[in-house]
Order: C-alpha cells, then structure tokens, then sequence
C-alpha cells in the first residue's frame, strides 16, 4: 500500500530537512553555488559576501546556513511552524544565530518595506505558494532597483510527473513523500518570465538543472540542459 497523503504544511513541519539522505539537503551545495554565480555575474567577483539575502521559503534552513558559511547574512521567511523551529535549533548549534534571522510568512505577504533587498532567492517553493502572482508581485516589490532574482522550480511536463510523482512519492528515502507535489501547481517556463516581466524582472537566465555525475558519494547538480524537469535562472529588477 502507498502512503497516507499529507498536507504540505505537515510534510514541512516534520520534514527530514537535515538527514543524510534528504534529496532537497543533497543538492543544497550545488544550488548555493549557482546562486553565488548568479550574484557575481550582476554584482561581480566577490560580492556574495556583501549581501543580505532574503530567502522565500526558507524551510529547515539549508541555504540560509550554506550561505551564511558563505559570508552572507541571511534573512528567512517561512510559513511552516515546525520547519522554522527547526532552522533556528540548527543554526543555533552550528553557530550561525548571528547571520540568520528567520520570520514566518508568506510569499504573498513579505512584511519588508519596498526595495529592502538586494538579492532574493525563492529555490523549490514556486510550486508550493497558494498564489503564484502575488507571489512574485510581493518578491518585486521588496527587490531593490537593479536587485537580483534567483530561482528554481518544477516544469509542468509528463516527465516531471513521472520522476517526482508517480515514482519518487512511491520511494520515499528521498523524501519525496506522497502529497509533497501537486502537478497541476508545477509552472512552465514561459508562464514564470511571462509573470516576472509583468512585474519589471528582466530575465537574464533560464536554464535546466540537471545531474552532472558524482560528488562526495552523490550526483552533482549543474545548471545547462534541458528544462524538462527543473529548472533554475534570475532575473534583475529593472528601474521604472
């Protein structure tokens, strides 16, 4: 028999976000790597360590704290109680209370000021959002002037189904637990940059993000490729 199905905000409130063989803390380096290309092609060599970075979404806490190591301070928002109870204890204990703060929210409701942030990251949570537009509407709003965007989703294809769904939710090591992807939420690329150019962000970069062999005993993401799956990218806020 499958597993019961649970609602998302019960899968990310006892989310296994800190074990070995949690796929989302797997690819957390390779995603905190593109990030860090990201911010260095806009803001050049070096910058990453002079941002403060608002993290969408920020979970159990896995890229705030990889780039917290990485120089940056780092601000989480996060909907889930027990995801954010989670992300203090770790930071806490790893030593890093000082450059992360985290807050609960939703991406349809950042409490910021307009233009409070240079760079925002919003990295496997599109799909998840109650409101996409008003989600990125929100993220526009608290980006700075010539801010960056960095992102990361879910195509909407039979493929991306097949992998997450049908056979992933069914082989839950990874945790990829029934009920923690809705397809019909999954977004094509075009609808994505249709949404960020309505909300002057000029996309620079979508691009698939795809296994690239093996790392530390496991597969090493990059970004290049088809988009048939994930895809990453960013987007700069372009000046009224």
């Amino acid at each position: 028999m499958f597993n019961r199905k649970r609602s998302q905000p019960e899968i990310f409130g006892n989310y296994d976000w800190w074990e070995k063989g949690c796929l989302l803390r797997q690819m957390t380096d390779d995603r905190g790597d593109y990030i860090q290309s990201c911010i260095e092609r806009v803001y050049g060599k070096g910058a990453l360590a002079q941002q403060e970075i608002l993290e969408v979404g920020s979970g159990g806490g896995l890229l705030c704290e990889d780039l917290a190591r990485r120089g940056c301070i780092m601000e989480g928002i996060e909907p889930v109680e027990g995801a954010l109870y989670t992300a203090r204890l770790h930071a806490r204990k790893q030593g890093l209370g000082q450059n992360i703060h985290y807050a609960q929210g939703t991406g349809e409701a950042l409490p910021y000021a307009d233009g409070s942030f240079s760079t925002i990251i919003c990295l496997d949570v599109l799909e998840h959002v109650a409101d996409l537009k008003r989600t990125i509407e929100e993220i526009a709003r608290v980006l700075a002037p010539g801010g960056i965007f960095v992102f990361d989703t879910i195509n909407r294809t039979l493929l991306a189904r097949a992998i997450l769904i049908w056979f992933g939710e069914r082989f839950p090591p990874s945790g990829l637990v029934p009920g923690l992807h809705d397809y019909h939420h999954f977004i094509k690329p075009r609808e994505l940059t249709a949404l960020l150019a309505a909300c002057d962000l000029r996309v620079c970069e979508v691009t698939g993000f795809l296994p690239r062999g093996f790392k530390h005993g496991r597969f090493s993401m990059a970004p290049g490729g088809l988009k048939t799956v994930a895809y990453v990218g960013y987007a700069i806020k372009t000046a009224r």
